[in-house]
């Protein structure tokens, strides 16, 4: 029988080698440098006396995720071993392993998975230091999980291709923008899926439907998960993504890409990640401690500096709005959650035939 340190350790060097597309997909493993010299963020200061190991399973950006790692290894004696791959491959791992469970902290990039895990009964309630300073709807009700960061869909334009970039949803029906758009399937993008659903909660159905018909009758294709939809408005190959994660977006502008971001005015979707504790841990004062350092002020910077939207409300991104300047359409996230698969399966029988 392996033990959990020897599936860990194999778990490790596997992330290692991982790179990632798709919902919760990895940024360049280049990208792991963190600008600790310009954070004004106080330092954590870890509880003494910790030590061992933690298995931590995170589904986010693969920057983000070693530069977490690497600076709360520097302030403990613990040990953390990284499984990295998107969330359905975590959730997926996560039930195999539900007989000899394996993480004792885990980072999602999906609220429903989130809750799924709460369902199942393998969470421990756990309320981190600093959650005072999280947005109230980014904790869970049950007190099982709580969003550590979030990300916004926005509309990211080709400035090589299309010479006007859209503001809002709306402005794709033009005749201008005809055959230029991409979404992502909402089959296998949980946050297109997502969008859709809050749109129907926010607008109404009629609205909505006759939104999408006008799209699709102006030339949109809907093609793969976040990362394929977005490469092919880098490559050019299409001028617009609807729906596209603006972290991602801003990470390729980093590297050079033409590419310009826009909030829709008319409000969006913004995914808080979720953090959570198993009940199973077998060093809960290191899961503990791991997940009060992601939500204190100088964890929220990194996060901030990975080009998410912290949960802090008293930490600015990077790049583009805070929160509380984001229109969003998805406050009542655990409604989404139970109303997201019916429209996903609307959403499908309309127009993906």
């Amino acid at each position: 029988m392996f033990t959990k340190k020897f599936t860990a350790t194999i778990a490790t060097t596997a992330a290692g080698a991982l790179a990632l597309t798709g919902c919760g997909s990895v940024e360049d493993s280049a990208d792991t440098a963190t600008d600790q010299s310009t954070s004004s963020a106080e330092k954590w200061q870890a509880p003494e006396g910790l030590s061992g190991e933690v298995d931590y399973y995170s589904a986010n950006p693969q920057g983000l995720t070693d530069a977490l790692v690497e600076a709360f290894e520097e302030k403990t004696d613990v040990h953390v071993n990284v499984f990295a791959d998107t969330t359905g491959k975590i959730t997926a791992k996560l039930k195999a392993e539900e007989a000899n469970p394996q993480a004792d902290v885990v980072y999602l990039a999906s609220w429903a998975a989130a809750s799924k895990q709460e369902k199942s009964g393998a969470l421990e309630k756990y309320t981190p230091e600093g959650a005072d300073k999280v947005v109230p709807e980014w904790a869970s009700k049950s007190g099982a999980f709580t969003g550590r960061d979030g990300s916004a869909l926005a509309l990211v334009t080709n400035t090589n291709v299309v010479d006007e970039a859209p503001k809002d949803w709306e402005d794709l029906t033009d005749e201008k923008y005809k055959d230029q758009i991409i979404m992502p399937d909402p089959r296998e993008s949980g946050t297109a899926a997502d969008l859709i659903a809050a749109m129907v909660d926010q607008w109404g159905e009629e609205k909505t439907w006759d939104l999408f018909d006008k799209l699709f009758d102006n030339g949109m294709i809907v093609q793969g998960a976040n990362g394929p939809a977005l490469d092919q408005v880098t490559s050019g190959s299409r001028g617009i993504v609807l729906g596209g994660v603006d972290y991602s977006a801003y990470s390729a502008q980093k590297k050079g890409e033409p590419l310009e971001v826009a909030i829709p005015t008319s409000g969006t979707t913004v995914t808080p990640r979720p953090v959570m504790i198993l009940k199973s841990s077998d060093n809960k004062e290191a899961a503990e401690a791991f997940v009060d350092f992601m939500f204190s002020d100088e964890a929220q910077e990194i996060s901030a500096s990975k080009n998410m939207i912290p949960a802090n409300k008293d930490i600015a991104p990077k790049n583009g709005p805070k929160l509380d300047e984001i229109k969003t359409l998805n406050d009542d996230l655990d409604g989404l959650v139970s109303q997201s698969k019916d429209i996903k399966e609307t959403f499908a029988k309309r127009y993906l035939k």
